[in-house]
């Protein structure tokens, strides 16, 4: 298997639980037993045990594993609903079986769909000798060697059954299968040498594909986890929506097939909408769209889906109709009831109505909301944009590298909240935002960028250097935004997901990070085929995690997915098209001016004092001071942004304001400042001819 990416782990017992890595669980069929065993693989820590008992001669046995699935009510007659899997997008299923009876056995796999009916079904079987282990290859080409039964559909498989035919004798004993994987198709990729950006796309791809795959078939809806199909979550299916024309564009799925379900899923929402008070619940029944548990109608997951909503409707390939029926629904998302003078609420909860909370520390979700309001609901982006008052100044390791994080607490919240914003709508080339307190004043990407670089010090710091990184997520026994900052008790969890959120920031230290988590030749096992580890156990110095879990928090796979594309797509990613579009542009514009330091909304001379006051200084600048694009330094970069908004008020240009042109000595300055501009290297990657 090697460094290649194409191997994608099913099973092999080196993960924490009792799951495949489609997140479905192992029955024993009419096995004595069957077990997850250490040290009885073929290779690292453990392998399963298929405990046969004693079968007679021309005796037969069978286990089983599936994708997961709830149970129909009893009586109801029905199969419920599970979540199927896509075989078509590999070249073949192979694992390793060792038989450790007397005799040599008939071993047959046997495939089945969403039905799990023995009237579609495809079997494939082999010869187990006794002693060692057998190589099992199974190409997923149907007419290669199966017997095939019915028409089986492996774009929904649910079940790989075992089976196992004693027919050269009585039996008794054990069979060991260890190393269960999938070939991608497509060329071999070799994780440490190809192009970084040959795998991103081959893991943006596989993540996409195992979200697309999930979704309910007549719903839209996907669910909340792997391992989960009772719940859909808005936040899992943005994830999805704000793909979607991506992946047509690279041909993963058809416009005909992104439009059929965006019609579906439009239909859902409404459906949930019906019951509800002023946005979609947070979670979903996937069978119905009906709102369940608690009948959350939280914002922040409201307005993600509400964004990528809003996205596709601005395709030029979307329908006219379609287009029509999508702007009907985001109009129905009543954001402005969440507003208040503090910030955007937080949920709002039938029996118990809103929650005291908002979002008022600086965690990029109150940011989210407000552009999600201003587009869907007529509120103001200017109105909102700075409630996010909760923030505080801190650092890992270099305090000159000193970023925004959520002041209430030493918990600072997770990482991806300082993405958020960003893998939505692209600030890059905009400065610092009109946050009233001038030494606060931060522009969002600048400011996740600088908070994942210090995460790459930290990392190297605690001897984990290719770790990326602590993140909100379940880890042993809870749920907890770890992080940096409190690790709560929790030294060596981390998650591998998110090293997507670092290589999308270019933190140093990983792109390395991404290769080696990828590496099945090192055995780590921390891919499979819903993409990376949810999280993740690894003390330093080990050779390989200790815990790992098999099932997969989708939400989790959403931020890296949409990260991943943000960094596979660059100048042409959904963040840029996102805010290039004239109401996104125009919105932008009342929250963000470029040079105005002091903060009244006006680019002017006054301004200009501000940076000469401040050139040359290297660290722990701001706004206030003259930092006009957030980092940390006052530079002939800041010059260029004064000289871009010169003469400009938030949202309006200088003839409409009345403001008079630069005049002589201004001029000058300008003249004297821009030789100035180039000496320093600008950090972040950015282009200053973007400037």
């Amino acid at each position: 298997r090697g460094g290649d990416l194409g191997y994608v782990p099913f099973f092999d017992g080196e993960r924490l639980d009792s799951l495949n890595l489609w997140g479905g669980p192992f029955n024993a069929g009419n096995l004595a037993s069957f077990n997850k065993e250490l040290w009885l693989g073929r290779s690292g820590i453990a392998g399963y045990r298929a405990h046969l008992g004693a079968v007679p001669d021309d005796g037969f046995k069978f286990f089983q594993t599936f994708s997961s699935e709830v149970a129909a009510p009893p009586g109801d007659g029905t199969l419920g609903y599970r979540q199927d899997r896509d075989l078509t997008r590999y070249d073949s299923l192979e694992g390793y079986v060792r038989n450790a009876t007397s005799v040599p056995l008939t071993f047959s796999l046997e495939l089945k769909d969403y039905r799990d009916s023995l009237g579609h079904v495809a079997r494939r079987s082999y010869t187990l000798p006794t002693g060692g282990w057998t190589r099992i290859e199974a190409p997923l080409d149907l007419a290669a060697g199966w017997t095939v039964t019915g028409s089986p559909d492996l774009s929904r498989t649910f079940a790989v059954s075992f089976l196992v035919k004693a027919d050269s004798g009585a039996a008794n004993g054990s069979l060991y299968l260890d190393e269960f994987a999938f070939r991608e198709k497509g060329p071999t990729i070799d994780v440490q040498a190809a192009p970084i950006e040959t795998i991103v796309e081959r893991l943006a791809e596989r993540q996409f594909s195992a979200l697309w795959h999930a979704r309910h078939k007549q719903t839209g809806i996907i669910p909340n986890r792997s391992d989960d199909v009772h719940a859909g979550a808005l936040n899992t299916t943005t994830g999805v929506v704000w793909t979607l024309p991506s992946a047509v564009r690279r041909g993963w799925v058809s416009q005909t097939e992104a439009d059929g379900y965006m019609s579906q899923l439009v239909a859902s929402l409404n459906a949930n909408r019906d019951q509800t008070s002023f946005l979609p619940t947070r979670f979903l029944d996937l069978n119905t769209a009906a709102p369940i548990s608690n009948r959350e109608e939280s914002s922040v997951d409201a307005a993600f889906i509400a964004l990528a909503l809003h996205n596709y409707k601005s395709q030029a390939a979307t329908p006219a109709g379609l287009r029509n029926a999508i702007d009907s629904l985001e109009s129905r998302f009543d954001f402005s009831a969440f507003a208040t003078p503090a910030a955007f609420r937080l949920a709002y909860i039938p029996s118990t109505g809103f929650t005291p909370h908002t979002y008022s520390g600086y965690t990029n979700e109150n940011k989210v909301i407000a552009l999600a309001g201003e587009l869907a609901d007529n509120v103001p982006l200017a109105s909102m944009w700075n409630k996010d008052v909760g923030r505080e100044l801190d650092y890992l390791v270099d305090a000159e590298d000193a970023h925004l994080v959520y002041s209430y607490d030493d918990v600072h919240r997770a990482p991806f909240a300082q993405a958020l914003i960003n893998l939505f709508v692209d600030t890059s080339d905009r400065g610092v935002d009109s946050y009233p307190d001038r030494t606060l004043a931060r522009n969002p990407w600048v400011n996740f960028v600088k908070y994942e670089d210090e995460v790459a010090d930290k990392l190297v710091q605690l001897g984990r250097e290719h770790l990326f990184q602590p993140d909100a997520g379940s880890g042993p026994g809870t749920y907890q935004p770890w992080n940096l900052y409190h690790d709560f008790g929790q030294p060596t969890l981390f998650q591998p997901w998110s090293a997507a959120l670092a290589l999308l920031a270019g933190a140093e230290g990983a792109e390395e990070s991404l290769r080696l988590l990828l590496d099945n030749g090192l055995g780590t096992g921390l891919d499979g085929p819903l993409g990376m580890a949810d999280w993740a156990q690894w003390s330093p110095g080990a050779p390989g995690p200790s815990n790992v879990p098999s099932f997969a928090d989708n939400w989790n796979m959403t931020l890296s997915l949409m990260a991943l594309m943000e960094f596979l797509e660059g100048d042409q990613s959904a963040s840029r098209r996102f805010a290039d579009l004239p109401e996104v542009d125009a919105a932008l514009d009342s929250v963000f001016l470029d040079g105005d330091l002091t903060g009244n909304g006006l680019t002017n001379g006054a301004d200009l004092t501000v940076w000469r006051s401040g050139f040359g200084a290297e660290a722990f600048a701001s706004p206030a001071s003259g930092d006009a694009d957030g980092d940390g330094d006052v530079d002939g970069r800041d010059f260029l942004r004064w000289q871009r908004g010169v003469g400009l008020t938030i949202g309006v240009d200088a003839a409409a304001a009345g403001v008079p042109e630069p005049g002589a000595a201004w001029l000058a300055a300008l003249g004297w400042a821009a030789s100035l501009a180039g000496r320093r290297r600008r950090p972040f990657g950015a282009n200053p001819e973007t400037l």
